[in-house]
């Protein structure tokens, strides 16, 4: 994990964070297939917008979900050490609803 901690790029993963929330949005306003699975019994799961992604897309998932393993880990260490936003049951490790929405991972 110490040699991924090296990897750790802030600016990236806000970027590849936002590109997601706008490119999950824009699947579930305009993909038929992705609003039936919503409607259905089991629900729309996150492997169902997965499989729908480009081969591209799913390759820069891969990396946000590694950047936020990282993230998670530091923010986990941090809490535990006393330092950086402590985590709340509500708002996570993203501080209190006095933050711009924007902020929040998700």
């Amino acid at each position: 994990m110490k040699q991924e901690m090296e990897s750790w790029d802030e600016a990236r993963y806000i970027e590849l964070n936002t590109y997601f929330r706008i490119k999950i949005q824009g699947m579930v306003d305009s993909d038929p297939y992705i609003r039936e699975l919503q409607k259905a019994e089991g629900g729309l799961q996150l492997a169902d917008l997965i499989d729908r992604m480009s081969e591209n897309d799913q390759e820069l998932w891969a990396e946000f979900i590694r950047l936020d393993r990282i993230k998670l880990h530091l923010d986990m260490q941090n809490h535990l050490e006393g330092r950086g936003t402590p985590y709340t049951p509500r708002y996570g490790f993203g501080g209190s609803s006095e933050e711009e929405d924007n902020s929040s991972p998700w």
